[in-house]
């Protein structure tokens, strides 16, 4: 071959040979990119996600901390009226006069009969509850995405809040006691000490409630906020 022609097919070879090169090298740095590209919006996305997932967290914390302070003062608007009503039983003597003893039993009455009508809102309230409460679905979710630990804390707080809501009615009922046995002048200390114990009994109830509901609404959002 002449020399002159071996030179330029080398020049030739040379040049493609640096083509395919540069292509392969360019290619290899466009797919770099794009996994790069790839991974980047992927995360993004997760973080997008796991953003909304803690805001509609926090959303449905703040509705459910609502509706569990809205029945708690229900309730403690029943259980002081239902004290009220004791109070005035309370204050009933055998040596009252005739007038002033029925002014009592009758205002007892009228207070007993308020804290019926506040009943009746507090179940209204005790629905909304139960609205608010857990879906089906969320105790099924994996525990380590932390909408079980979530579903059975609700759960909790909606049981507390039947048992509290259901506790009135030995309140109630001792009253209505206390208030016929004045009604018949038969009363004794043995149906206040009764009724001391009921008010208190449903008041621990409460407080049961609150601490159910406190655990409801103080679980741990994650931050997915970038540090």
């Amino acid at each position: 071959m002449d020399a002159g022609l071996a030179g330029l097919l080398g020049g030739v070879i040379g040049a493609a040979v640096g083509a395919v090169g540069a292509t392969a090298s360019a290619w290899i740095t466009g797919r770099k990119a794009e996994q790069q590209a790839k991974i980047q919006s992927e995360t993004q996305l997760g973080q997008a996600r796991l953003q909304l997932d803690a805001e509609r967290t926090r959303g449905l914390r703040e509705s459910r901390k609502s509706a569990y302070l809205a029945f708690a003062e229900g309730w403690s608007q029943v259980h002081g009226t239902l004290a009220e009503a004791a109070i005035k039983l309370g204050g009933i003597a055998a040596s009252d006069p005739p007038d002033e003893r029925e002014e009592r039993r009758q205002a007892a009455r009228r207070l007993w009969n308020e804290a019926r009508a506040l009943h009746r809102h507090l179940n209204r309230l005790l629905h909304v509850i139960y609205v608010e409460g857990p879906s089906r679905t969320a105790s099924a979710a994996p525990a380590a995405s932390g909408a079980q630990a979530e579903a059975q804390a609700a759960s909790g707080a909606l049981a507390a809040a039947q048992a509290a809501s259901g506790a009135l009615a030995s309140d109630f009922s001792a009253v209505m006691d206390w208030l016929h046995a004045v009604d018949h002048g038969t009363e004794t200390p043995q149906h206040g000490a009764e009724s001391e114990t009921a008010h208190g009994e449903a008041y621990g109830k409460l407080l049961e409630f609150l601490y159910a509901a406190a655990d409801a609404v103080m679980q741990d959002t994650p931050d997915v906020r970038e540090p």
